[in-house]
């Protein structure tokens, strides 16, 4: 019996390597996918990104985006004359790979431990990389990590880039934030429409500094977060400016609002004096006046008294904290008046 299979459509196959199906299925766009199998397909033939984008209907800029992906995993090289090579990335492994890494540990000399905050610190500020493999990995192992990417995939409405993978690797791994506090984290930043991975990994870092790595913590940090959000808004309507605050002003709003717990009719209070002793929007002065209210224990305006006027400033003091006492200048010219009948 003699047997022959037709084949068909198979007649005609090109090859993916394994790693492409391996590691990252998951992790690639659709885009990725596409353009990886077009290239594949057409071989040793020059073809623009304009011309790819219009077979698969995607823009030049997506295809360019798709090749960039696919060289950095070192799947395809690329020359300045565009010409794309396959590649191959080589992983030693083995007994001789452990030798190795013991001679080479004995060969560095000792060096005293950093503290554990300094060196979260130190990762999160150089943006490490992770590999796709480890990325992949760690979705595939933890059932957590797995839903934080893809809950960021929701709110994004597409997949992942490398980069926003990589910074929700940074948010875990590097500042140690447990997954909860991590969709926290970015449910937060998605609310302020400033979902950027650099965004996001500003926040890790000032969250791994502040040691805000419970989901208690996270939490009264978020409520915070959104407290001296709605009161800068409402100030920039009080002070009457347009501009932004900046990360220094912000801060003070911050301190005003949820460690000084004042309200809007202290803010203004102090706002008013502020520009009678100022003669204009310091925040530098605010800060002196609520500071001086908060030791004092003052909750609302019937506390303030006597201390809701400017006093008069030091001999020879300069700067926007000097103020003047506007009633002893006014009774001091009332008086003069008086001495001189009248005239002036």
């Amino acid at each position: 019996m003699k047997y022959k299979m037709k084949l068909g459509i198979w007649n005609s196959v090109f090859c993916v390597p394994s790693v492409v199906a391996d590691n990252y299925l998951k992790l690639a766009r659709g885009s990725d996918i596409k353009v990886l199998l077009f290239l594949l397909r057409n071989s040793d033939e020059y073809i623009s990104s304009e011309i790819i984008a219009d077979k698969l209907g995607l823009s030049a800029e997506q295809v360019d985006e798709s090749i960039v992906f696919w060289k950095d995993r070192e799947i395809i090289g690329v020359d300045d004359s565009g010409e794309a090579t396959p590649l191959q990335k080589y992983r030693k492994t083995g007994d001789e790979d452990v030798n190795t890494q013991t001679e080479n540990k004995a060969a560095v000399p000792q060096i005293k431990p950093v503290a554990e905050s300094l060196v979260r610190k130190i990762n999160l500020e150089r943006t490490p990389d992770f590999p796709p493999a480890e990325i992949a990995k760690t979705i595939r192992n933890n059932d957590k990590a797995d839903y934080l990417f893809k809950h960021c995939e929701i709110l994004y409405g597409r997949p992942l880039n490398h980069n926003e993978q990589r910074t929700l690797m940074i948010i875990l791994e590097d500042a140690c934030l447990p997954v909860e506090s991590a969709l926290m984290l970015v449910d937060y930043c998605f609310s302020i429409n400033k979902a950027t991975p650099a965004y996001m990994r500003a926040m890790a870092l000032e969250w791994s500094e502040s040691e805000i790595n419970t989901i208690d913590k996270a939490e009264r940090r978020v409520e915070e977060l959104k407290k001296s959000d709605s009161a800068i808004g409402r100030f920039k309507s009080m002070f009457e400016i347009n501009s932004a605050f900046s990360k220094q002003q912000r801060e003070m709003i911050g301190k005003w609002v949820n460690i000084y717990g004042f309200d809007d009719e202290m803010i203004n209070e102090a706002y008013q004096i502020t520009l009678n002793g100022a003669g204009r929007l310091s925040f530098p002065y605010m800060n002196k006046i609520l500071e001086g209210w908060h030791s004092k224990g003052y909750k609302n305006v019937g506390q303030i008294g006597m201390d809701k006027k400017p006093k008069k400033s030091k001999k020879g003091e300069k700067g926007e904290n000097a103020s003047l006492d506007i009633t002893k200048i006014e009774q001091f010219m009332t008086d003069k008046y008086k001495k001189t009948g009248g005239s002036a």
